[in-house]
């Protein structure tokens, strides 16, 4: 590789910051940082490895950046040591987290993600779900933070604050798989709505999830995540969570695997070790280390990492790299597949060790699921440097543009950019230059050639740059004062002033390019500032805070060398304006409106918002009103042109600036709008799709009343909704109207105040939809007063999706409220009511919800009832010594048996086999066998009883053939034995005279002897005499003997009976006395499956009740 001298600082600086390209000549026309656009189209960069720009002297440099990966300080002892457990401030514990253990494991043994890796057999440990749960609650408690701290922007919390919470904590590759997965989940829930059954199933089955949507959203709202949630936010974080999982536990079951089927990145003790892979700690460092401490922090890591089997995340040597292409869990499959006989004997084992292992030796997983505030990012618990498998050129170390050409790096070139990767401190400003510049090249071609790898990509218009002030904040966060000691030139300081930091602690440099790009395209910014770089030190750094990032007119300014001077000049005369307008000083409007621009006060910024809306963003009323007074467009909305304003946040278009005040709640600005001649519906035009949220939404969202109150007075329409971009929505109005927002947050007094205000009259023109729904039914009676007009129709439909809403997040009394007042039942808002007052112990809301389920239309029975609903009021049944409760319950149950007859028993035909004359029963002169019942000696013959069953068969093959052994029975009573044998001597039942009594005990004898079809005629007697005071016995000698069709016979007698039974003190016995730990059976869990297989024929099969 060629040298070069060193440049100066300010060269550098121009060169990292400005988009000419990094390190090198100014016509370069590569981006001076990454390339973030993710297109298939996008090429590999042509370029071959003698084109990039050469490193510069501090890379070849023995007293650089790269002497501190593995090397520590002398005060490494004396600072805050993370490993050690010295950390003060922790995570907060969750007590509740919005998911179960039961959830948990069906999300785990679904095996229809391919990542998931082998499948394992039976239930999984529960002391191992405990423990992965609680660790994964942890990055749900880091994503909630981040994505908290980034919704208060905008006051909302939407799916792209959850994106890019998920960005910033988790490492490129598990965002990119939690990314995909939210955007899958999304999918189907959009497409899901434009079914006609959209509110009769819950947002999960939509969605395709295990866990609970709703909860997840009840937990958001609780732990005020934001002041208003979106319910793709809730899908965005409940899918992510299950993405977790899934990697998690995918690792585990790899690292688990036999060490012929794992892959060479599973942690295996035949993979390298933590100093033997490329991208690990090199070994030449360990020789450069400071005095004092260097052994812990590099020759102990490693060696401990070693001894442990290695880091996961490590990369393998050369020799392996094609092996170790695929991420460790891909990698695991992929060896699954192959070596699939040698885990047909030894499966995987998931354990509380296996999982502790597992994530002790990921660096992309270990940091995130500790205990402490700050995010420990690039390292496993050994404290070993390890990039990520996405980072890692060593995968493929012939990557090149096209087949035939030269590799792009070799493969010391590949090493010392991998190095600058893992980087933790710098000497100075212009090292931190090459570093950064070095990194960037590194990603670019990088994420050209694996598009999916996670690596960070952002506006397809151009790349993210560096600003000045940047640089010089992460230098204050990396700099290291005695790495200039090493300069003959520099005198060390007699005193010192400031204490270092340990640097145990402090995270590489990819982990700050990571999270500061991660903030910069949240905001929709081309550069990096220095906020985006403190952002960065808060999550990384203990200790460390700073404030939230406020939405600022500056956030997204940049100068950008496409654009001539005159451009760039135009775009700092705009942006000094709308500094001076920010700043609050009435006395500067006319000045600051000369140099925004040709539109003057209406001029947009790059995030498409006007003076006026930045000053209703603040609440300054003055300014509002100078800015209105200034001739400032009232209804003027943001921009929804992503070509020309790239910078706009997707949420705030069409919003103007009355939605901002209501956004933050500054009522005294809304007020002033809105006498100003403000629109009260923001940019809804009248008759036209709403693609934005209107004013009022927002203000039911957050729950302010007094916003609401003033509102409703000038004529907001609470039903109106918002229509998806992919124009999706099941009515005309569109989804998530007022009503709808209120009662999703549960704010019941603004849903009441809703819900008073008076109808406005509408046209009298009707749409296609509601003529179709109308029919010829126009001049019949009028139908209930709830649906009087077209009006009420459109509100009953409003009303029905706020009800579904609130009963998916548990907002029960919203729920009632909305009952109360007419809207109908469907099966799933009753159900989820149910569930939540269960779980509350409302035992008079129970009462009251089990009253209503025969308002429930029978057609809305779906699978629902039975996989959710069933096992629910089984165990409120279970579990409820109410009588009301009891009894209730088991009205539900005869109503969901049904009408229909209990399937009648019938005859079991018996094959024609030989038989006797009755006169030879019993008759010793004839016989050539015996048999002793009781004592007594019973004759029969050998020729009728060989082929009446196999167990007669066997009884005389057993015994010698000479007449003077009888065979004795001991078991069966004479007069049923004598029974058994006129059965078989007259060839049938028919002739049979059973007694009551007699019964069950013929049926024990019937199934001793394998004799089926008088078994059978046994059954049928006992199921015609049946009634309540002996179904219980009954049933229990059914289940005694096991003879199932008569034990089935008896659950339908029970189920189609069970409110006079219940009252039977036998009955109640049988279903309360501890059944399934005295005599191993579980009556109600049997009752439960009899019940869900008569819904199935008589309900939800084709047939609706002539199968039963």
């Amino acid at each position: 590789m060629a040298r070069r001298g060193k440049k100066p600082v300010v060269r550098t600086l121009e060169d990292l910051t400005l988009d000419s390209g990094y390190g090198g000549a100014a016509d370069s026309v590569r981006s001076s940082n990454l390339s973030l656009c993710c297109s298939d189209s996008h090429p590999a960069s042509p370029y071959g490895g003698s084109c990039w720009p050469p490193l510069a002297d501090s890379m070849h440099s023995r007293h650089n950046s790269f002497d501190t990966v593995n090397t520590a300080l002398v005060e490494d002892s004396e600072g805050l040591d993370c490993a050690g457990q010295h950390c003060s401030r922790l995570l907060p514990d969750l007590d509740e987290v919005p998911w179960t253990l039961q959830e948990l494991e069906a999300l785990l043994l679904r095996s229809r993600d391919p990542r998931a890796g082998p499948a394992v057999p039976g239930s999984l440990p529960k002391d191992a779900l405990a423990k992965l749960s609680m660790l994964v609650s942890r990055a749900l408690v880091r994503i909630a933070k981040e994505a908290q701290r980034l919704s208060l922007r905008f006051a909302k919390c939407t799916k792209y604050e959850i994106q890019s919470a998920m960005e910033i904590v988790l490492s490129w590759g598990l965002a990119a798989h939690c990314t995909a997965a939210a955007l899958a989940a999304l999918s189907l829930y959009n497409m899901s709505s434009a079914g006609g059954d959209r509110l009769g199933r819950g947002k999960s089955a939509r969605c395709g999830l295990t866990f609970s949507v709703g909860r997840v959203y009840r937990w958001m709202v609780d732990s005020r995540v934001a002041l208003r949630i979106h319910e793709h936010a809730a899908i965005y974080l409940t899918a992510c969570m299950e993405s977790l999982f899934r990697d998690i536990y995918a690792r585990v079951v790899a690292s688990g695997l036999p060490r012929s089927c794992s892959g060479p990145s599973s942690g295996s003790s035949s993979g390298p070790g933590p100093g033997s892979g490329p991208n690990a700690v090199p070994a030449a460092d360990k020789e450069r280390e400071a005095p004092g401490g260097g052994a812990a922090s590099g020759g102990a890591c490693s060696a401990a990492s070693s001894a442990s089997g290695g880091s996961s995340c490590c990369a393998p040597p050369a020799s392996t790299a094609t092996a170790a292409a695929a991420p460790p869990v891909a990698a695991a499959a992929a060896n699954h597949h192959h070596h699939h006989h040698h885990t047909l004997h030894e499966a995987p084992k998931f354990t509380v060790e296996t999982l502790e292992h597992t994530v002790n030796n990921d660096s992309e997983i270990w940091g995130l699921l500790q205990p402490y505030q700050h995010l420990i990012c690039g390292k496993n618990a050994s404290g070993v440097l390890c990039l990520p498998d996405s980072l890692n050129l060593h995968r493929d170390p012939q990557r090149a543009s096209k087949p035939g050409e030269l590799p792009i790096f070799s493969q010391s070139e590949l090493r010392t950019i991998e190095q600058s990767l893992l980087a933790t401190r710098v000497a100075s400003i212009a090292e931190l230059s090459d570093l950064v510049s070095r990194a960037m090249h590194h990603l670019q071609p990088l994420n050209a050639k694996h598009h999916g790898n996670g690596t960070p990509l952002h506006q397809k218009q151009g790349a993210l740059y560096w600003e000045p002030e940047a640089l010089y904040t992460l230098c204050y966060f990396m700099h290291c004062p005695q790495m200039e000691w090493e300069n003959p030139n520099v005198e060390p300081s007699k005193v010192n002033l400031q204490v270092e930091r340990p640097f145990l602690v402090l995270p590489p440099l990819m982990e700050w390019i990571r999270v500061a790009v991660a903030h910069a395209g949240h905001r929709r910014s081309f550069s990096m500032d220095s906020d985006d770089v403190r952002q960065a030190a808060r999550l990384l750094l203990p200790g460390v805070d700073c404030e939230p990032r406020q939405l600022r007119a500056d956030d997204c300014f940049f100068a950008s060398r496409k654009l001539d001077a005159v451009a760039i000049e135009a775009k700092f005369k705009q942006d000094l304006g709308f500094r001076m307008l920010n700043c609050g000083r009435t006395d500067l409007v006319k000045q600051a409106v000369s140099l925004l621009g040709p539109d003057g006060i209406n001029t947009m910024s790059e995030q498409g918002m006007t003076p006026l809306m930045y000053a209703c963003v603040r609440g300054d009323e003055a300014m509002v009103q100078m800015l209105l007074d200034a001739g400032a467009d009232l209804n003027v909305e943001v921009v929804s042109t992503p070509h020309k304003y790239p910078s706009v946040h997707p949420e705030t278009r069409h919003w103007t600036a009355l939605t901002f005040a209501v956004l933050h709640g500054h009522i005294p600005v809304v007020q002033l709008l809105l006498d100003a001649g403000a629109k009260v519906e923001g940019s809804v035009e009248h008759g036209e799709e709403n693609y934005s949220e209107t004013p009022l939404q927002l203000a039911a969202a957050v729950g302010n009343f007094e916003l609401v109150s003033l509102l409703l007075e000038r004529g907001a329409d609470p039903l109106i909704g918002t229509m998806y971009r992919n124009g999706i929505s099941t009515t005309p109005q569109g989804d998530m109207n007022s009503f709808s927002q209120a009662a999703a947050h549960g704010h019941r007094n603004v849903f009441r105040k809703l819900l008073a205000q008076p109808e406005k009259e509408k046209s009298d023109i009707l749409s296609l939809e509601e003529i179709l729904a109308e029919g010829t039914d126009l001049a019949e009676t009028a139908p209930p007063p709830l649906c009087a007009s077209r009006n009420s129709k459109a509100k009953l439909r409003a009303l029905r999706e706020a009800m579904y809403h609130s009963a998916e997040h548990g907002y029960v009394d919203v729920t009632i409220d909305i009952r109360s007042i007419g809207v109908p039942w469907t099966l799933h808002t009753w159900l989820e009511s149910l569930r939540i007052a269960f779980q509350q112990h409302r035992r008079p809301l129970i009462q009251c919800l089990l009253k209503e389920f025969k308002t429930i239309q029978e057609e809305e029975y779906t699978e629902e009832l039975i996989t959710q609903g069933l096992p629910l009021m089984f165990e409120i049944l279970k579990a409820s010594k109410n009588e009301v409760i009891s009894q209730q319950l088991c009205v539900i149950f005869t109503h969901c048996y049904g009408p229909y007859p209990i399937p009648k028993l019938t005859e079991i035909k018996r094959k024609q086999t030989s038989r006797l004359d009755p006169h030879f029963l019993n008759n010793k002169e004839m016989s050539d066998v015996t048999f002793l019942v009781e004592g007594r000696p019973f004759y029969a013959h050998k020729v009728l009883l060989f082929t009446a069953s196999p167990r007669f068969k066997a009884l005389l093959s057993s015994k010698p053939t000479n007449d003077g052994n009888c065979i004795e029975i001991g078991y069966v009573k004479y007069p049923i034995f004598q029974l058994v044998m006129q059965y078989l001597y007259y060839g049938g039942p028919e002739s049979l005279l059973i007694k009551n009594n007699e019964v069950m005990e013929l049926v024990s004898a019937a199934k001793f002897f394998q004799l089926e079809a008088l078994q059978r005629h046994c059954e049928i007697i006992c199921a015609k005499g049946i009634n309540t005071d002996n179904c219980v016995d009954i049933y229990n000698h059914a289940k005694f003997l096991g003879v199932t069709e008569l034990s089935a016979y008896c659950e339908g007698y029970f189920l189609k009976n069970m409110m006079v039974l219940i009252e039977n003190e036998a009955f109640k016995q049988l279903l309360y006395d501890k059944n399934g730990e005295g005599t191993g059976q579980d009556v109600l869990q049997d009752l439960q499956r009899t019940l869900a297989i008569r819904i199935q024929s008589i309900h939800l099969s084709s047939s609706k009740g002539s199968i039963v």
